[in-house]
């Protein structure tokens, strides 16, 4: 590791681990080692010993082996037995020393230790006020649980609350659990609040046992975890049935997508640790190098004799030192703890898995996470979202809570209402119970049960339902494509491109073949008066016969050979399917916003592999697809039971999915959920396709209950008079967000903007000035060509002919002068000798515009 590196840039820091926790060991030489890699410019050189924490004389052994190698710093965890230990050598040699324990406030202060493990015992208290818990249990194992809880006592007499402690000190976990035994069957109608101050290792192992044990309910036990290691237990442990709650490290790196990881905090707190000496070491070498001292530190002899104490400067650094760590923000106050960090609140309620309801942010206290009531079926009103509450009809609205006030009013029954405990509908466990609104129904707990709660036939099994209340069935929920916004062209949208390019090869072909058949039949060939011979349609005029006929607008030429008129029918007759067509399709691209869905159906959906997709984990959505025999649902299926990452923890976790991954992901969703929350700002999901299946959402009631048929008749007579389509209307329509958007996406309701048909404006004005354009070019040429026939100066006839287009009228004083018009001969009332046309203009004859060949 350290071979080739300049010795004096090595830096010698020191470890000292518990021998029960040997892996903390292994983490220490790979941070090492890794910090050494990345960095050349200081080298960190790693010494750590193995001994028993909790004996004072391996500590001291272990602590001078350390200080007489001339380390920079020393890092371990200790018992509260060892740490006055600990604290006598590191003040008396001045080496910073970085405890990976929890603070104690007991022992008096070291200027020389520090604490990278936050102090939340504070935030524990808060768990227990917010609850509202007046009994709790305390379990600890060690002397260092006995110190914690003595911190508990000090906060608790600091906010004068009033909490009965049962405190009971054990050996093992087998113990332990005969201890909750013993506590269960004593107290046999309260539900059970168990601190356990136990390692992380033996907590999981603890309530693994109480899961397995067929005498205890898991129901009444809710344990509070003291280690911090809530995210590093088995999940398949902590969806027992069982009411856990715990802090954690901040999950810097996702938790949520790492579930498996295999490191545990301890492991982050020794990452955090050696960076921080790392970071202190390199930055005093940096700016004020320390010499390297070769003499050896003295530690055992009785003079004490110290020739090598760097330790203040790394000390001063270190508590400078101020970044995001493995554990979250690395920064310390004067007394060494850490300050400035958040610690995430987790917890597991009945099977619903781990997660996080709350943070502690010292000196904030603990904020507890909203109940996830279900809009608009049930939400909190202004007096709930104050107080917080699970009971009461003052607290909450929504369409259920309507719904239960108008059949109570048709029943005239009083009735009072709660949340769930731990706000579900209900599902089957492992051990045969159910959980949710379902297990209070047939623990005898509740009366009836409102929700947006699924009819099916495993929870047919067990309660009583009415008839539907509301009929839904499965539905697609994506993000909404980005509408195609109108262009400068969208008048040409309703063909397509290859259309119009045919639509011009077609009107230059026809005009063609009317020139040539015109040219070959004798019918289009006439003399003139003056004995010219004369055909009507050349070239140009074959074009503006075509373009005429092809605008429906016609012109005064027509043809009057069979073959032409053959050209002219065929013409006619495309020029009408094709303007017909598109005049048919012009009002929808211009007023309609078109979404191009990239799927359409379920279908759609399995066939392809760019959008990923996915149900609720655990509800009736994930149930009837595990369960289909349907081929197409059936490879849904296998494609979601594979990639385990497409499920949602919850549906605003699956909404959020939808919204942030820009229609990669797709959310198979109840479909009066998706017609809400598409609804709801930032109007950004859409649902597409039909529902996959049809089923409805009941009133349940325990079993035999004489309150169903009376349910029934009431949902009945709502549904007759209309009163359930109005509470639909009143909580997704009337309450909509998105505005007017779903009209303007049917057609209705939308008027045309200037983009839709700014292009036609932009044509007609450029061909108004195309034609300015064209008149001057044909006014100029003119008037050259008229001065060299005239034998007149260019200025001249460019004045006749400016006066004559100003005018009106030529200069009666002097016509000769100032006009090229001649005396004989008549156009219009002026009478001119040859030539047979007005100077400057085209030969056309005014009465059919025949053009001489």
């Amino acid at each position: 590791m350290i071979n080739g590196q300049d010795s004096s840039k090595r830096r010698k820091i020191g470890a000292i681990f518990d021998h029960r926790s040997r892996h903390l060991a292994k983490t220490f030489e790979l941070e090492v080692g890794r910090l050494s890699t990345m960095d050349k410019d200081i080298t960190l050189e790693q010494i750590h010993e193995i001994v028993d924490c909790r004996d004072s004389y391996y500590v001291t052994n272990a602590i001078c082996d350390l200080l007489e190698q001339n380390v920079y710093g020393i890092l371990g965890a200790f018992h509260s037995c060892a740490l006055s230990t600990i604290q006598s050598y590191t003040d008396t040699f001045k080496v910073p020393f970085i405890s990976l324990s929890m603070p104690q406030q007991s022992l008096s202060s070291d200027p020389y230790q520090l604490y990278i493990r936050p102090s939340y015992i504070t935030g524990l208290l808060d768990v227990v006020q917010l609850k509202e818990w007046n009994k709790i249990f305390y379990i600890y194992e060690t002397d260092d649980g006995l110190v914690r809880l003595q911190q508990l006592f000090q906060d608790i007499n600091k906010r004068e609350m009033s909490i009965d402690i049962d405190v009971k000190r054990v050996v093992s976990v087998s113990h332990c659990h005969q201890e909750l035994r013993s506590v269960y069957n004593t107290n046999t109608k309260d539900d059970l609040r168990v601190f356990l101050d136990l390692t992380t290792e033996q907590s999981e192992e603890l309530i693994s046992l109480v899961k397995k044990d067929p005498d205890v309910s898991n129901t009444r036990f809710h344990f509070l975890i003291i280690d911090l290691g809530m995210t590093d237990m088995n999940e398949t442990v902590l969806s027992a049935g069982l009411n856990v709650s715990g802090f954690s490290l901040p999950e810097t790196k996702g938790w949520e997508s790492h579930p498996t990881r295999t490191e545990t905090f301890g492991d982050d707190l020794v990452k955090d640790a050696v960076k921080v000496f790392h970071r202190a070491l390199k930055q005093i070498e940096q700016v004020t190098p320390i010499h390297r001292v070769d003499e050896m530190m003295k530690c055992r002899d009785n003079e004490r004799r110290i020739t090598f104490s760097p330790g203040k400067k790394v000390l001063n650094q270190i508590r400078k030192e101020e970044y995001n760590g493995n554990s979250g923000k690395i920064k310390f106050k004067n007394n060494g703890w850490r300050k400035d960090f958040v610690l995430p609140l987790y917890e597991t309620r009945m099977d619903m898995g781990i997660a996080k309801v709350g943070s502690f942010n010292p000196p904030n206290r603990l904020n507890l996470h909203k109940p996830d009531l279900e809009e608009p079926y049930v939400m909190h009103n202004e007096l709930g979202q104050q107080t917080n509450a699970m009971c009461g009809r003052e607290n909450f609205t929504g369409y259920i809570i309507d719904l239960i006030d108008a059949v109570a009013a048709h029943m005239q029954i009083k009735y009072k209402l709660c949340i769930a405990k731990d706000e579900q509908y209900g599902k089957e466990l492992e051990n045969g119970t159910w959980n949710g609104v379902i297990g209070e129904l047939v623990r005898g707990e509740a009366d009836i049960a409102f929700g947006a709660m699924t009819i099916s036939s495993e929870r047919e099994r067990v309660v009583d339902f009415t008839k539907p209340f509301m009929s839904l069935g499965i539905s697609i929920m994506i993000k909404k494509p980005a509408n195609k916004k109108a262009h400068t062209f969208s008048f040409m949208d309703p063909l397509s491109y290859e259309i119009w390019m045919c639509i011009l090869f077609a009107y230059v072909g026809v005009s063609v073949v009317l020139f040539l058949v015109s040219r070959f039949s004798p019918t289009e060939w006439h003399i003139e008066d003056n004995s010219t011979i004369k055909n009507a349609f050349t070239i140009s005029n074959s074009l503006w016969y075509s373009l005429g006929a092809f605008m429906q607008q016609g012109c005064d030429i027509s043809p009057k050979s069979v073959s032409g008129r053959i050209v002219g029918s065929v013409w006619w007759f495309f020029t009408l399917i094709i303007i017909s067509s598109y005049t048919a399709n012009l009002a929808a691209f211009l007023t309609v916003e078109r979404m191009n869905t990239p799927i359409d159906s379920a279908e759609d959906l399995a066939k392809q592999t760019r959008i990923q997709y996915g149900v609720y984990e655990g509800g009736t959505t994930y149930n009837f697809f595990k369960k289909s025999k349907v081929a197409i649902y059936e490879r849904m299926w296998a494609y979601m039971s594979s990639a385990q990452d497409v499920f949602a923890k919850t549906t605003r976790e699956g909404v959020k999915r939808v919204r942030d991954e820009n229609g990669k992901y797709a959310y198979l969703i109840e479909s009066s959920t998706n017609e809400y929350i598409n609804t709801r700002k930032p109007c950004d999901t859409m649902k597409v396709g039909s529902n996959l299946d049809s089923k409805g959402y009941g009133i349940a009631t325990p079993i035999g209950s004489n309150l169903r048929d009376r349910l029934t008749l009431a949902v009945l007579n709502l549904r007759e008079r209309g009163r359930l389509q109005s509470l639909k209307k009143k909580w997704w329509d009337e309450r909509s967000e998105c505005g007017d958007d779903a009209t303007v996406l049917d057609g209705s309701n939308a008027e045309l903007k200037l983009n839709n048909v700014a292009g036609i404006f932009y044509i007609l004005i450029g061909g108004l000035g195309l034609s300015v354009i064209i008149a001057g070019f044909e006014f100029l040429y003119r008037s050259i060509a008229e001065s060299r026939k005239s034998q007149k100066t260019f200025g001249t006839i460019v004045r006749q002919k400016a006066r004559l287009s100003f005018r009106g009228s030529i200069d009666s004083t002097n016509p000769e002068a100032s006009t090229p018009l001649k005396s004989s001969g008549s156009f219009g009332t002026y009478k001119y000798n040859g030539p047979t046309q007005l100077p400057g203009f085209d030969p056309y004859v005014d009465t059919n515009t025949h053009t001489e060949v």
